[in-house]
């Protein structure tokens, strides 16, 4: 055979391997190493010939350039900075998954939304499409709401077909909302920016989105027993106010997390991988702080109150006095921002507290001193502080934990002195000084996040964000020592060629380039399709004046279908998986199929009118 017919025998090799249900990573990496052996082949060159025994023999054997391609292509993929975004960003959907944030958002969704026709799955949608822009794992998202979002439209008598299409489609969405896996994955492999490419997926997301929700609420308007309008009795006694505070407790926290690292992404604030460090920071904020409600409405039982909840009191006092001047600190910044925006008064000149370092500790330490010693003759002063008897001895953790702060600063400093002669350790230093602020209040703030934080879903987040990091980044090296060997041995010429050959216009390669992919989505998840087939279709794209961004976005648009069409569709079976017996895949598979058109309709829309996902990187950034 012909070194082109020999990568077409790889690839459909590949694809039967595949089929039988073999790892991905570990097929493209064997495929890639035993015909790149086979492409690098020269027994000359190995020293094959010239080998003086079996030992020599055996050591030219492995003098193949396919394992300098193996070990270059690893190292390349360690090293690409658009990667260090995917693990963060994963961590950021696992803790925020892990806190149990969704189902209080799902609940207050379904408030909001309870005059709307098919209100529980209009909020449906709206907690799937936020939580899978957090998330971005769409298994996570359709299993999660499948447990809490099902059954709950199931018991409010909706349609079963009509209840499973809703948590199948909303979940499949954080493919295509930014901030997703999925685009980073792509442009890294299409050499694409990541921050054009989310600019360009935002409006085609909340499209698809709209056009779900116009669906669901048109569909139930029409024919009001596959979603019946829920009774008067269920919201008795809720008033706008709770709502208000529900929404402000629920759905913006997370929604202003999500839009900050998307707005520090766009506005060029920040790279992707620090926008998504800030953005995992974030995620834990919150589910320290949703962690510290429960305790505080006595959901859950810290370890702490094992021994009765007893604390130190000068501990208590110390903590309660850092998280004073914290929140302080805080005050005096936002109004200085505001003042900004209103009366255009300076900025803060120095990324730092005002007044120079130790002041802040100085303020704390009055603090401390008044809660001690003020509350026998100022018994107002209790207002102020923590009445449950399971957050008191968190505030006592705080004070603890500056204690630690104040010591490391200080075997800081000492090293600092000892280590840099020149310097009097004894004269003011702003660089060095300022290291007993961070100490003293990182130190409270940390420690006390420590012990709010359920220990166990942080250990299950970070499990899994190495878990899937793991696989993305060995999808990586097996997908392009793969397409190495498959480009050397003549295969995309070969594929180039024939597509070139067919004289297509640009609107029907772009079909065959979706049809090919939609199909590609039955067996197959979008990491290898975008990994392993999308590069195929690259390099033709400048022939048919094709924009690689409008290209990517219109295959997040079609990796959609991969998760919803059967017999393959694999949200499908997730959902399956975590609903009632007698629910049905029949029924699940009836149930996505109108949304399946939904996508369909919006991959035309962006085709007719690419203005869609073109429109906003061009004004943000330009051409």
């Amino acid at each position: 055979m012909t070194n082109p017919e020999v990568a077409v025998a790889m690839l459909g090799i590949f694809i039967l391997t595949i089929l039988l249900g073999f790892p991905i990573w570990i097929t493209l990496m064997a495929m890639g190493i035993f015909f790149g052996y086979y492409a690098y082949w020269d027994a000359e060159r190995m020293g094959l010939l010239q080998a003086d025994g079996p030992v020599e023999f055996v050591g030219a054997l492995f003098n193949n350039n396919v394992f300098d391609l193996l070990v270059n292509q690893t190292y390349s993929v360690m090293a690409n900075d658009v990667l260090t975004a995917v693990p963060l960003f994963l961590f950021m959907g696992y803790v925020v998954e892990r806190a149990n944030i969704v189902d209080r958002l799902f609940a207050t969704l379904q408030i909001a939304a309870r005059r709307l026709p098919a209100s529980m799955a209009v909020a449906a949608l709206a907690t799937c499409a936020l939580f899978a822009t957090a998330t971005g794992i769409i298994g996570a998202v359709v299993t999660l709401m499948g447990m809490l979002a099902f059954p709950a439209m199931l018991k409010a008598r909706y349609d079963t077909s009509f209840s499973a299409g809703v948590i199948c489609a909303g979940g499949t969405l954080g493919i295509l909302i930014p901030p997703s896996i999925m685009l980073i994955v792509y442009a890294a492999a299409a050499s694409v920016s990541v921050v054009r490419l989310y600019a360009g997926a935002i409006l085609p997301g909340f499209l698809l989105a709209g056009l779900y929700m116009v669906y669901v609420i048109g569909r139930a308007y029409l024919n009001p027993s596959l979603a019946p309008k829920p009774r008067a009795e269920d919201f008795e006694g809720i008033t706008r106010i709770q709502v208000v505070v529900q929404m402000l407790t629920s759905f913006f926290p997370l929604a202003f997390l999500i839009l900050s690292v998307l707005g520090a992404i766009l506005f060029g604030l920040a790279t992707p991988s620090e926008a998504a460090s800030m953005g995992a920071i974030g995620g834990l904020v919150l589910a320290v702080a949703y962690r510290i409600g429960a305790i505080h409405r006595g959901e859950t039982t810290p370890d702490w109150m094992a021994n009765g909840g007893r604390y130190n009191e000068w501990l208590f006092s110390l903590g309660s006095g850092a998280v004073a001047t914290l929140l302080l600190y805080l005050a005096y910044f936002i109004l200085r921002f505001l003042a900004h925006g209103l009366i255009d008064a300076p900025l803060p000149e120095a990324r730092s507290f005002p007044f120079g370092p130790g002041i802040a500790i100085a303020l704390s330490l009055a603090l401390t001193l008044v809660v001690r010693f003020g509350r026998p003759a100022v018994p107002a002063l209790d207002l102020l502080l923590p009445s449950s008897p399971a957050i008191r001895p968190l505030f006592a953790f705080g004070g603890q934990g500056a204690l630690y702060g104040l010591a490391v600063a200080g075997i800081y400093l000492f090293v600092v002195g000892v280590l840099d002669p020149e310097q009097d350790f004894f004269i003011y230093h702003e660089m060095t000084w300022w290291a007993a602020d961070v100490g003293f209040f990182v130190g409270s703030a940390g420690v006390m996040a420590w012990r709010a934080i359920d220990k166990q879903g942080l250990q299950e987040a970070v499990y899994l964000s190495v878990r899937t990091s793991a696989m993305v980044c060995w999808l990586f090296v097996g997908s392009w020592i793969f397409s190495s060997v498959f480009s050397y041995l003549g295969g995309h010429d070969l594929i180039e060629h024939w597509v070139l050959g067919m004289d297509l216009s640009p609107l029907m390669f772009l079909l065959l380039a979706q049809l090919i992919i939609f199909f590609l989505g039955w067996p197959l998840e979008w990491s290898e399709i975008i990994i392993i087939f999308v590069p195929i279709f690259l390099p033709m794209l400048p022939h048919f004046g094709i924009d690689p961004l409008f290209f990517g976005i219109l295959v997040a648009l079609n990796l959609q279908t991969s998760f919803l069409t059967p017999p393959m569709a694999m949200a499908a079976y997730y959902l399956k998986g975590v609903a009632p017996p007698h629910v049905q895949l029949i029924e699940i598979f009836r149930g996505v199929m109108p949304f399946l058109f939904m996508v369909f309709i919006a991959m035309i829309l962006l085709y007719v009118f690419p203005g869609i996902a073109l429109w906003l990187p061009t004004v943000v950034y330009g051409r």
